[in-house]
Order: C-alpha cells, then structure tokens, then sequence
C-alpha cells in the first residue's frame, strides 16, 4: 500500500530536529505494516501553528490525496494536522471521502477502523484544549513583562527596543536577556511631532505623506511603496504618543473557514491600563487639538 507522510512543528523556538523525529516514526511504521512511502510524499511544514488550514504543505498532501498519489497518511500524531478539532475533523471526513485512510502513530488511531471515531473526537479536543490553554499561558506572560515596564513585541514609529537584564542562555543554547524596553526614538520622535504640526496646521493625510516621500523620510519597516495615508493616519490616532500604552485592548479572532484573521475590540473588563510617561512624544494640547480636527473632517474627502 502506497503512504504519505505529514509532519509539523508550530513554533520557531522549537527545534528543527522534530520534523526529523516525526519522519523516522512514521517510517518505523511503514516498515513495520507493509507500507511504501516515497520521499516525493514526505510533505512538512515547518514553524507553522496547527491552527491554520493554509498550510504549504497540508496543501500539497490533500492535492496529492486528490490525485490518488497513496492510500493512507501517517502522522506522529493527530495534533500535526490540526491543534483545531472543527478543522482537524474536517480533514478527517474529507480524506475519508477521497478513501485515504489517516494512520496516527502515536495515538495508535487509524481512521478506516469504525472503533476509531470516539478515539478521534477525544483526541481533536484534547489537542484544542492544548491550545486554548497554551494561548492563555502566553497571554499571560506577555501581560506580565508589560506590567514590568518590558515590550510585548510592539514596534511603533517613534520608539526603539533596548535589551535589558542578565543574558541568559534558554534551552536551545541562544542568548536572551530578561526583556526588551521601550525608548523614545529621537529621530523618528520627531518626525511623529512635525506629522502632528502638519495636520493640525491643515495640511491633509495625503499631502503629509507625499511629503514624507518627498523627503526621503523611512517608514519603520522600510515599506517599498514609502509612507501611505494608512500609515499616517495610524500614527494620528495611535494614543501611545501620549502615554497610553493599555493592554488587552484588541484581540485577534480567526475565521474557522479560511483562516484569516481580523483585529476586534475587547469588552472594558478585559483591558489593563498602563500609562508611561517617560514615552509621552505628542502633549495634551496637541493631542486634543489633533481629535478636533478628526471630528471636523468626519464624512469628507481627507
């Protein structure tokens, strides 16, 4: 019987070596049950979340599938195809319905046995489980080093990231200090105040960031089209610039069909309010000169 094999790690911080280990199980087992399985059908993806339907290499192993290429898929275990049990059962009825037979190793689950669908449904929420608990662990250690003053990863225009504390060696051997804090930029800082002077003056988004251009100014993450109005007109409602650096204000939710995600607002009693003085660029005055002119342009070309 002709195999393929499927395997995953999620994360960056995790080793490389586990795609390897995955591989050497799967191919224990074909040996061990009469399988083939060819190199052309050792499909990875690597640093990829379980969460995610478009994945490169699931992609090609269900148009392989769709071909006829093999009868049956391995994996070390069923959390490889998907940390989501809605997603990772569906792809359980749809090679079901293609007659490839899913083999995870490690569960000891084979899906052509009709014993195995309670085996599959318990291990689907387990393994969504995992992630639910996962991304509150992380959700909460990022709460943590934001209320010790640390970065949680933001990179705005105007402020820097310097690494502070003892350098450590983690598990992997690489060097991390305790954290990361933020500093005022002060070339970028005041760019973000002549943004400000400009638009209060009158001048509209789009003028301001022509100019910009026309300066040669760099945006933060060097974009190759420049600066745009969105990126403007971020920095103009961004209230970092007077402090406010709150935590747990938007949240990231993903469609279950495509997965994509969109950025929506958390209720009040989710948000941690963190006010940073030493990062204050744009004063009050400005700042509230800056939302009058918001309100005014409201329902107009800007």
């Amino acid at each position: 019987m002709k195999a393929a094999i499927y395997a995953r790690y999620s994360s960056e911080n995790q080793s490389e070596k586990s795609i390897d280990d995955q591989v050497r199980v799967c191919k224990k087992y074909c040996a061990e049950h009469e399988l083939t399985v060819c190199d052309e059908h050792i499909y990875v993806d690597e640093a990829l979340s379980g969460s995610l339907l478009n994945r490169p290499g699931l992609q090609a192993l269900d148009k392989a599938a769709e071909n006829k290429e093999f009868e049956a898929v391995l994996v070390d275990d069923l959390s490889r195809l998907s940390r989501s049990n809605h997603q990772m059962l569906t792809l359980v009825l749809k090679f079901n319905y293609l007659q490839v037979k899913i083999i995870s190793v490690a569960d000891g689950i084979s899906t052509d046995d009709e014993n195995s669908k309670l085996g599959i449904q318990m291990r689907g929420l387990i393994n969504e489980l995992y992630l639910d608990d996962l991304r509150k662990k992380t959700m909460r250690g990022l709460e943590g080093q934001k209320l010790r003053g640390f970065s949680a990863g933001e990179n705005v225009y105007g402020y820097l990231s310097q690494p502070v504390g003892e350098l450590r060696l983690n598990k992997r051997g690489q060097a991390k200090y305790d954290g990361k804090v933020h500093k005022i930029n002060s070339e970028e800082a005041e760019i973000v105040r002549k943004i400000f002077q400009e638009f209060i003056n009158g001048n509209s988004i789009h003028k301001i960031a022509a100019k910009l251009n026309e300066d040669k100014i760099p945006t933060k993450k060097h974009m190759n089209g420049g600066w745009n109005v969105s990126t403007v007109a971020r920095i103009l409602k961004a209230e970092k610039y007077i402090g406010t650096w709150d935590w747990r204000k938007y949240k990231n939710v993903r469609d279950p069909m495509t997965g994509k995600k969109r950025v929506v607002r958390r209720s009040a009693k989710d948000l941690v309010p963190i006010f940073r003085e030493d990062l204050i660029i744009i004063d009050k005055e400005t700042w509230e000169k800056t939302q009058k002119r918001w309100q005014e342009l409201k329902g107009t070309c800007q």
